[in-house]
């Protein structure tokens, strides 16, 4: 932290870590990094289950064949999607997603001409 090592810091601090074993690609912004089971975290690779609210600007249909973007917490990752029923879909993720239960999400589509916000919800 600020050039000098550390063994624990608090929020809101920035650090940079040193890990051997692991690539540049292998990581990406928002992921993290914590122990096994403290957080109460979800790791999914896994189709997840989330309710849904389509933005009432956003004119288009959504489609299981799109490739989509999920923001949840300071994670943005592409996934695809499939409905489960009128209140719910599957966000099938590309990479690894971390989540809470009942946390918030939004599903963009950044190479939409207008409205590039999609869906907001509830990840289940």
């Amino acid at each position: 932290m600020h050039d000098d090592p550390v063994t624990e810091c608090k929020s809101p601090a920035r650090v940079g870590l040193a890990i051997k074993g692991i690539d540049a690609d292998d990581i990406s912004r928002g992921d993290v990094l914590c122990s096994l089971g403290s957080l109460d975290l979800k790791v999914a690779t896994d189709p997840i289950s989330a309710g849904f609210i389509k933005s009432p600007y956003y004119k288009g249909n959504l489609t299981e064949n799109q490739t989509y973007v999920i923001s949840v917490g300071i994670q943005i990752k592409p996934v695809k999607i499939k409905y489960n029923n009128t209140n719910t879909i599957e966000i099938i993720p590309e990479k690894s997603l971390v989540f809470f239960s009942g946390q918030s999400y939004a599903l963009l589509k950044p190479d939409n001409v207008g409205t590039r916000l999609i869906v907001k919800g509830i990840i289940q």
